[in-house]
């Protein structure tokens, strides 16, 4: 039986993707370490599930401030997350919570069954409203991902209704929408299925006395900072060659630096956290210490508040803002600009060479 952050965790193509964490989930049975972000985000799971049950947002605060301290989380932080218009209006009108369900992905005599909790989701007379609720620090459309797709099989088959799938980033007060077609759910399923299949037949080379670090290979990247695993797969890094004469060692040198470079964030974060606890450590030849950094937020009111006053001022707006890349892509992929449109603006393209080293997909 698989859940959908299971069998995600297979697609190499996906800058998340490790076969070696489904290795350690699903055969290993190896149990997981949580890091930060998803403490945060089943802590706000957690608020929105008890506001929504109780139909009470007056608990909001109240609740943020327990969860907080019983797992060293920012109060603020929090409340601005789970405190927002989508959260009050589920509390108001109601609906299904955290909704298990098992889900059959064929018509085999032992198909793969998929699990999961639908976050909320609420039905009307035209249609299934399906709402899940991430605290990423980045956001994405639901085509991007199988997760509502596969939620929206489930329901679907349920109440023979369309479902509608929102994705509300609670950081950012924002909703991605999409209305799920018979071809959309179909492909989901088809993924579903043949990444199950795909996972029986790796354990099955496991069980032959294949190598496992063969079978599930350790994909070092960008989604380590995430994975509840890292404490075992990154004890160990592979040996770097001091010397680069071929491309095979030019390729074992890249991924030497993927391990070193995920394992130094590994010990950075033990050594954040013991300091948190115990206080600085200092020495003739290292000093570490937490220093409290500030900085200022602007909401989209806020923003154009200090427009307006600048103006007033009779300042230059265009030398003081500056249009860096964030700007950019939300004015390309927003507001449907291109880079023509910035160029025939005045804007100077320009390039520089930097070494990237990334997972290949």
């Amino acid at each position: 039986m698989y859940s959908f952050s299971g069998l995600s965790t297979t697609l190499s193509s996906s800058k998340y993707g490790c076969w070696h964490k489904f290795y350690c989930r699903y055969v290993l049975n190896l149990p997981s370490r949580p890091g930060l972000p998803l403490i945060f985000g089943k802590a706000c799971h957690a608020i929105i599930e008890t506001a929504i049950k109780t139909k009470n947002s007056h608990v909001i605060p109240f609740l943020c401030q327990a969860v907080a301290s019983v797992n060293e989380l920012d109060t603020e932080e929090l409340l601005e997350c789970v405190d927002i218009p989508p959260v009050q209006k589920a509390v108001q009108t109601g609906g299904g919570v955290e909704e298990y369900f098992e889900m059959e992905l064929d018509d085999s005599p032992f198909p793969p069954v998929l699990r999961g909790y639908i976050d909320f989701n609420q039905k009307t007379d035209k249609a299934v409203i399906l709402t899940d609720w991430k605290s990423n620090r980045a956001a994405y459309k639901p085509l991007e991902t199988y997760q509502l797709g596969l939620y929206a099989a489930y329901l679907n088959k349920k109440y023979s209704l369309p479902v509608i799938g929102r994705l509300v980033f609670l950081r950012f007060n924002t909703i991605e929408e999409h209305e799920y077609t018979d071809a959309d759910i179909e492909e989901a399923i088809g993924w579903a299925r043949d990444t199950a299949y795909e996972c029986e037949a790796r354990k099955q080379k496991i069980e032959m006395g294949e190598d496992p670090l063969n079978v599930f290979p350790k994909q070092p990247g960008d989604a380590c900072e995430y994975c509840d695993y890292k404490y075992y797969c990154l004890s160990e890094i592979p040996a770097i060659p001091e010397v680069i004469s071929s491309k095979e060692e030019a390729l074992e040198v890249a991924r030497g630096i993927m391990f070193a470079k995920e394992n130094l964030k590994l010990h950075q974060d033990r050594l954040k956290d013991f300091i948190s606890k115990n206080g600085p450590v200092q020495n003739d030849l290292v000093k570490a210490v937490m220093e409290k950094s500030e900085y200022l937020v602007f909401s989209l009111k806020a923003r154009l508040a200090v427009v307006k006053k600048m103006q007033q001022d009779g300042l230059n707006v265009g030398g003081i803002l500056k249009i860096g890349s964030d700007a950019q892509k939300d004015l390309r992929e927003k507001h449907g600009w291109s880079e023509k449109d910035f160029l025939d603006l005045g804007a100077v393209k320009r390039s520089k060479n930097n070494l990237d080293i990334s997972k290949a997909g």
